[in-house]
């Protein structure tokens, strides 16, 4: 997928639950880095996502974050 330079796409608000304007901001500021938004909706994610780590996530923090890109820019 790629982000046409005049898109209006990523232009929206978060809801704040009282607690999470700063997270809300934080995210805001990552989701307009545009080479970490397009790994994330381009997918390349997926191939760095180590399954085999006994004490990781296997990539759960990660796959959601792109599931959040792609509700804001698509």
């Amino acid at each position: 997928m790629t982000i046409l330079p005049n898109s209006r796409h990523g232009l929206v608000g978060l809801s704040n639950l009282g607690n999470t304007c700063f997270m809300n901001s934080c995210l805001q500021c990552l989701s307009h880095t545009m080479p970490l938004t397009n790994y994330f909706l381009k997918e390349y994610f997926e191939a760095e996502i180590n399954k085999t780590n006994k004490i990781g996530f296997k990539g759960k923090l990660a796959k959601n974050y792109a599931k959040f890109i792609k509700a804001m820019w698509c």
